[in-house]
């Protein structure tokens, strides 16, 4: 023990274990902390990491050997026949020889090594032929230097807006630092997702990202929408315009979905069943502009009064062929909106009535798009109706049958009228006649209705005019 009473002692036994082992290691003498680990747990590799140490295979060593020796043979010699401590490298190598091993003490004998100059004599009984210089490769000449290292955040964000969903996905993994970058909420604004499988837990890792306009038309989700614990139960999306029409979609999975959406301003759930509680969790957006329920399931008096109720913002509403009764129309034309201006109630064949649309056009006066295709039970009373919308743009009466078509004659009070269609009632000369009658209005011009639809014609990468990728 030395006067600070630190001194460690080092087993020759241990070290005699290490000298026969296939390996290599090296350690810098002149390091105070290189001495202590040395000292502390000599013979194993425990002590390797913290010093950058590394390990060659006795072929390795042999290789550099002869590389060596060809390289400078002068230097191994004079190397070899030196002796003692001049001109010897401070990094020194423990090797696996007998001729190494013969100068130590023997086993189970307890050598104390007070300081560096003592290790440092220890040490030198190992054969000086068996010193080499081991140095750490230089990963620059590997790999190149790191140009993204030099860029700011903010050039990073603006490179990955130029790439697409999955390459951003990619970019993530690349390392921590892009996978911070990657998850900007100004990466995932828009979002496309139509025609996709989705696995469980995918979308929610997705639209918490800030996604604001999704698109997930004809896509399949799987339940649930978030991995349990994956976000608080507070969490609100920041949805605003989501299309799922003809989503694959049960009750379960839409509820969560719809559960987590409170600013959402624009909703397609075109073909997509729906129960009581998707219909509330769709009623608990007040701000919501337009809805397309076309063809969904599940619509009855008491889930229309409960949307119709809450939904005070509501200027586009397509309600088309989803078999409403005569009672859930009554409640539609009772509570609805005044404010709405778009209405789609097509595919009423018999629950609307001529009563109906009194009740309807008296609420909403201010319509300029009105489609009652294959509404049969109205007669030419509705033509008088209709003709109190002194703001109609369009209007749709196809499949109308019982409406005589001289009564067609009194929408010439409708001044602002620019489009009217009257599939399946008249006949070639016929539609002549009324064109000729309105030669402002054009006649026919529309198969089929476009409000509060998403998509209208052959655009697939836009809903409601904006767009779904960057």
């Amino acid at each position: 023990m030395d006067s600070k009473g630190k001194c460690e002692h080092v087993e020759a036994g241990t070290l005699e274990k290490t000298l026969y082992k296939s390996k290599l290691l090296r350690f810098d003498i002149r390091n105070q902390h290189h001495v202590r680990l040395l000292k502390r747990s000599f013979g194993t590799e425990d002590c390797l990491s913290p010093l950058g140490l590394g390990v060659l295979s006795e072929e390795e060593y042999e290789c550099q050997k002869k590389q060596r020796k060809a390289s400078h043979p002068s230097s191994a010699t004079t190397m070899s026949n030196s002796s003692g401590h001049k001109g010897r490298s401070p990094l020194a190598n423990v090797s696996n020889h007998a001729q190494a091993s013969n100068n130590l003490p023997p086993a189970g004998t307890v050598q104390n090594v007070s300081n560096d100059a003592s290790l440092r004599k220890f040490m030198s009984l190992v054969n000086e032929e068996r010193f080499f210089l081991y140095r750490k490769r230089n990963t620059k000449m590997f790999f190149g230097e790191d140009h993204f290292g030099k860029l700011s955040d903010e050039m990073l964000l603006h490179i990955f807006r130029c790439l697409p969903k999955k390459a951003l996905i990619r970019c993530s993994q690349v390392s921590k630092r892009f996978n911070r970058v990657s998850l900007d909420e100004t990466l995932w604004t828009r979002l496309d997702l139509s025609c996709r499988s989705l696995r469980d837990g995918a979308l929610g890792r997705v639209i918490s990202r800030g996604t604001v306009i999704l698109r997930l038309a004809q896509a399949h989700v799987s339940h649930p929408v978030f991995q349990p614990g994956s976000v608080d139960h507070s969490f609100e999306t920041k949805l605003s315009f989501m299309d799922l029409s003809m989503c694959s979609i049960d009750h379960g999975t839409l509820f969560e979905l719809l559960s987590r959406c409170r600013s959402l301003r624009k909703l397609s759930l075109e073909n997509v069943p729906v129960n009581t509680e998707c219909c509330r969790e769709i009623a608990s957006n007040v701000n919501l502009e337009a809805l397309n329920l076309t063809m969904c399931e599940g619509l009855d008096s008491y889930n229309v009064t409960l949307m119709m109720k809450r939904l005070t913002k509501l200027h586009s509403l397509n309600i088309s062929w989803t078999q409403l009764s005569r009672s859930s129309v009554d409640s539609l034309v009772t509570h609805v909106t005044p404010s709405l201006l778009r209405l789609n109630i097509a595919g009423c064949r018999t629950s609307m009535t001529d009563d109906g649309l009194d009740k309807l056009i008296n609420r909403c006066p201010d319509l300029l798009e009105l489609d009652l295709s294959d509404c049969a039970q109205l007669s030419s009373t509705a033509m008088t109706t209709v003709c109190k919308l002194k703001k109609l743009e369009y209007l749709s009466l196809s499949r109308c049958y019982n409406i005589n078509v001289t009564s067609y004659l009194q929408l010439s009070e409708l001044e602002p009228l620019q489009f009217l269609d009257v599939f399946g009632l008249l006949t070639e000369p016929a539609v002549a006649m009324l064109q000729t009658s309105f030669p402002g209005v054009g006649i026919n011009k529309f198969m089929h209705s476009s409000v509060a639809r998403p998509t209208v014609g052959t655009r697939r990468t836009s809903i409601w005019g904006l767009r779904t990728r960057d």
